[in-house]
């Protein structure tokens, strides 16, 4: 029983904190648009919240940086946009060219948003971590 009860405690505590407001806008916005073409346009505005919120926590990260990590964290930025942009063509080719029809490219967009959203998270935990 005591067990359950942790196990409870836990996910009540822990799941709300992965959520947070993109995700909570997004859901609502599926909810309200089943669409496959209302599915993908919430989709596609919670990449650019998200893209938001990396350049945020990026431009905050910069300015509690010294030079010579300031310059890291470039690089560190530049590669990861390249490996994006790269994605970015493959979930398209595979999504669009390969797999063909339009619930694929809810499929597509929604991977796209996956790897946007890893990396602000990465980046707000590296500019929150910063100062402790």
């Amino acid at each position: 029983m005591k067990k359950s009860i942790v196990i409870f405690f836990l996910f009540a505590t822990i799941f709300p904190l992965a959520q947070n407001k993109i995700d909570h806008t997004l859901e609502k916005c599926l909810n309200q648009d089943n669409s496959t073409a209302g599915q993908r346009n919430c989709i596609i505005s919670a990449q650019q919240s998200w893209d938001k919120e990396l350049n945020k926590s990026y431009t905050s990260l910069n300015h509690k940086l010294n030079n010579t990590a300031k310059k890291e964290l470039l690089e560190a930025q530049r590669n990861w946009i390249s490996f994006r942009d790269s994605e970015f063509k493959l979930i398209n080719n595979y999504y669009y060219d390969v797999k063909k029809g339009t619930i694929f490219q809810v499929i597509s967009e929604n991977k796209k948003l996956q790897i946007i959203k890893e990396r602000a998270l990465q980046l707000k935990e590296y500019d929150e971590q910063f100062d402790y």
